[in-house]
């Protein structure tokens, strides 16, 4: 039975190195407040993939390689993460409905790219709930060497992390994980862990998002491939009820705590 189910592997382990990477991020975006940050960067790295796609393919300007197809959301998403830091600077009472608006923007000029495209439409349905359930080794790889390298670094200079570095590993590492996971589920990963295992600190903090995430993931990428249903969405829809789960049982066993110390 469990052999059945070992096409899903390159899949699963996407999932998993994708989570480790945005429960460290996800924290500093709760941090600093910025939950659109994600959205942002993601639909960006989405737009510099259309633009590759529709435009600069037409002129052979990029090579046909998994290196050339991210040279256009890498580039995209370190300007506008480089624009969300100095936005932070100087208009920090209205980052949020900004980055916000720049994540409406960089929607809409991914869709006039591909309005002209007979197949633009399964473009878009791609950018928003991805393609993880049908990842390979060849995704693996790239996705685990640049998450090692973040941890690395942030191991060795955490401070890196607290300071402007945060948008230049967000803008390296998102744009990977956004083109396997998409949009939505992107999203989730990031916030959603981070956000029911708030209450938690240091180590405790980070095992519990990753027993959420890794819940949440397991049993969708489950669900998708036993019922033929779209990964991305799936996987958001479980992630959401573990971290829900957690929270419940969590606030549970805070009350209980609670009142034998009384």
């Amino acid at each position: 039975m469990l052999v059945d189910y070992l096409w899903l592997a390159p899949a699963v382990l996407c999932g998993l190195i994708a989570l480790v990477g945005n429960v460290i991020l996800g924290q500093q975006v709760l941090a600093r407040k910025i939950i659109f940050i994600d959205l942002a960067v993601a639909q960006v790295a989405a737009l510099g993939a259309a633009f590759s796609q529709y435009w600069l393919s037409r002129f052979d300007v990029l090579p046909d390689t998994w290196l050339g197809q991210m040279i256009g959301p890498w580039v995209l998403s370190l300007l506008l993460c480089g624009l969300i830091a100095l936005m932070e600077k100087h208009y920090q009472q209205h980052l949020e409905p900004m980055i916000g608006s720049l994540f409406a923007v960089s929607a809409s000029l991914a869709i006039l790219l591909a309005s002209k495209d007979p197949h633009g439409a399964d473009f878009i349905q791609g950018i928003l709930n991805g393609q993880l359930l049908w990842a390979t080794w060849d995704d693996v790889w790239p996705l685990a060497i640049i998450t090692a390298a973040m941890l690395a670094l942030i191991t060795l200079k955490p401070a890196f992390m607290q300071g402007r570095g945060f948008y230049i590993i967000f803008a390296i590492l998102m744009p990977i994980t956004v083109k396997l996971t998409g949009i939505y589920l992107e999203f989730a990963l990031l916030v959603i862990p981070a956000l029911c295992a708030s209450a938690l600190k240091g180590i405790r903090f980070f095992i519990a998002s990753m027993g959420i995430g890794v819940t949440g993931i397991m049993s969708g990428i489950v669900l998708s491939a036993h019922y033929d249903l779209p990964s991305g969405a799936s996987i958001v829809i479980t992630l959401f009820a573990s971290g829900v789960l957690f929270h419940l049982l969590l606030q549970l066993s805070l009350v209980k705590i609670g009142v034998r110390a009384s």
